[in-house]
């Protein structure tokens, strides 16, 4: 799925968190921006696609294959690999919570202050990237078969091809509008209004998207290099033209051009 939907997934995702979290305003807002974080760090896996990935990370770690090659391996580094995994998630909430902590130090601040702040942005950040995983989980199996999300296991699960990897508009919609309505409702309402709204949103966004999901009318499963590919996206575009209908469709593919990554 395209990294602007990640994002906004992962938003949606800590909003749940937040709404349950004590505190600020201000804090709470950092429980979500964690998400947002959460949602987007999993595809930093694709960096062995940018085009000096072999004159610099190739030649600092000695790599034998080149990017485009890692990219579609096996390797713990290629995409869907460790970085698409439960371990990944616990590992850099520990990092990122171990970063903290050393800050708190400098600082001098109370241990017992950085447990209560940082406890709820670390389950943000852990929230947001499980839902990157959650929405890799329909794509195309192509090289990989799925996502490593039991890694070190080698067995890979999803790759469904119930969705394409991205034009996936009806998605975006749903997360984006959860994630705005869930954030303000996490800045300005009261407590249990604010959990309240937000259970709901959440649990009617994911409820839409997995029904979204399973009724396309396109099987987008594929392994390996797939000839069709240019077909099965033009099969993807059509699907949100019968889904969203002729104008928010014109309306979402005029954004789509004018976003500079894949959406």
């Amino acid at each position: 799925m395209d990294l602007l939907t990640h994002i906004c997934s992962g938003a949606a995702a800590a909003t749940i968190v937040a709404a349950f979290a004590p505190g600020k305003p201000s804090g709470r807002l950092g429980i979500i921006t964690a998400g947002v974080l959460g949602g987007a760090i999993p595809d930093v896996d694709v960096v062995s696609l940018w085009s000096r990935f072999d004159g610099t990370f190739g030649r600092l770690f000695g790599l034998s294959q080149p990017g485009r090659d890692i990219y579609g391996e096996k390797l713990w580094y290629s995409h869907h690999a460790f970085f698409h995994s439960l371990p990944a998630a616990l590992l850099l909430a520990v990092l990122f919570g171990l970063i903290a902590y050393g800050l708190y130090r400098i600082r001098r601040r109370p241990l017992s202050a950085y447990f209560s702040a940082n406890t709820a942005v670390a389950l943000g950040f852990i929230a947001g990237f499980l839902a990157h995983l959650l929405g890799d989980l329909p794509t195309p199996a192509s090289d990989w078969g799925g996502i490593a999300m039991f890694w070190p296991s080698k067995t890979y699960v999803g790759g469904t091809g119930k969705i394409w990897w991205w034009n996936n508009y009806d998605i975006f919609l749903l997360v984006f509008t959860c994630a705005v309505l869930n954030t303000l409702s996490v800045l300005f309402l009261k407590t249990r209004a604010r959990r309240r709204v937000v259970t709901v949103a959440a649990v009617a966004a994911l409820a839409l998207a997995i029904v979204q999901v399973n009724t396309r009318h396109y099987d987008y499963d594929y392994t390996g290099n797939m000839p069709r590919y240019a077909e099965m996206e033009a099969e993807s575009k059509a699907e949100q033209r019968r889904i969203l209908g002729p104008r928010l469709y014109n309306t979402m593919e005029r954004f789509d051009r004018r976003v500079p990554i894949n959406f």
